[in-house]
């Protein structure tokens, strides 16, 4: 008696059905570029960065990533690095100004998590993402 208790008590919680359970429908966004308006920037002009969907996924709702913009060159000391969060399933932007200095530079952006209400495959509520193409150069002129 005492093994056929033992038994319905490990067999019941396979049968029961929770009903608040989130589901498992979540699906990452994925990125394949990043883009930058306007494309041939000239000193002190703010330019907007947008990361480029490759697929836009389902029921996420933020995105971080972190971005460096950096000068090419054999002594270049200079680059900016920022993290940020986007919110909603629109293709993340950012903008910056563009240096006082002639030269190339390189913005590059790393994806990180993406964070849903349901969850993704694996049964987590945040998960990793990519960018195909994360990096762009543009030359800096007067």
């Amino acid at each position: 008696m005492l093994a056929l208790a033992a038994m319905t008590l490990i067999a019941c919680p396979f049968f029961m059905s929770c009903s608040n359970d989130p589901e498992m429908s979540a699906v990452p966004p994925t990125f394949k570029e990043v883009v930058i308006s306007p494309a041939n920037p000239s000193m002190g002009d703010t330019v907007t960065a947008t990361i480029k969907f490759l697929s836009s996924g389902k029921e996420w709702y933020k995105v971080t990533y972190d971005w460096m913009l950096s000068r090419s060159g054999q002594h270049s000391d200079y680059w900016v690095r920022k993290a940020e969060a986007s919110v909603g399933h629109e293709e993340p932007t950012f903008q910056f100004v563009v240096p006082d200095t002639l030269g190339t530079y390189t913005l590059t952006v790393h994806m990180g998590t993406v964070q849903a209400s349901s969850l993704f495959p694996g049964g987590t509520l945040s998960t990793t993402t990519s960018i195909e193409n994360s990096t762009t150069r543009f030359d800096v002129t007067k």
